[in-house]
């Protein structure tokens, strides 16, 4: 109570801010600023975030997805998705969605999304959007 800032260990490895996508830190403590409006949240070098809009119910309508990169390692990423209501997934009726980041011959990072062919999508609506949170850093 009362604290201003706080001590935070970042494990080995770049560390990215989830907000800003700017490097946090590098195998080292940082110290951050409490702040009750913004819960520090770090990403670790090649992350992938899914993210959907907050919904006020589930009502069965399908949803974009924003699909967040942090720093500038090529990663992938398997997205779940089942219908949300039934134990159908415990027959099979469950989707993985592959997402992929890779550099493409110019060195830039690209996003792929694919669903298995056959397969059934239920909360996204086909609308994938990437967001490469990180700028080319000058190693």
């Amino acid at each position: 109570e009362g604290e201003k800032e706080r001590q935070v260990v970042l494990p080995e490895g770049k560390w990215y801010d989830f907000y800003t996508g700017k490097l946090a830190g590098q195998s080292q403590v940082i110290t951050v600023k409490a702040d009750l409006d913004h819960i520090p949240v770090f990403v670790k070098d090649g992350g992938i975030i899914p993210l959907m809009p907050a919904v006020e119910r589930l009502d069965g309508s399908k949803q974009p997805l924003e699909i967040r990169h942090y720093g500038q390692k090529p990663s992938s990423y398997l997205l779940y998705d089942d219908d949300g209501k039934t134990y159908d997934y415990l027959k099979g009726a469950y989707t993985n969605i592959s997402i992929q980041v890779e550099r493409d011959a110019q060195g830039q990072l690209k996003g792929s999304v694919s669903i298995p062919e056959g397969k059934q999508i239920w909360s996204y609506d086909g609308n994938y959007t990437f967001r490469f949170m990180t700028p080319d850093e000058k190693d």
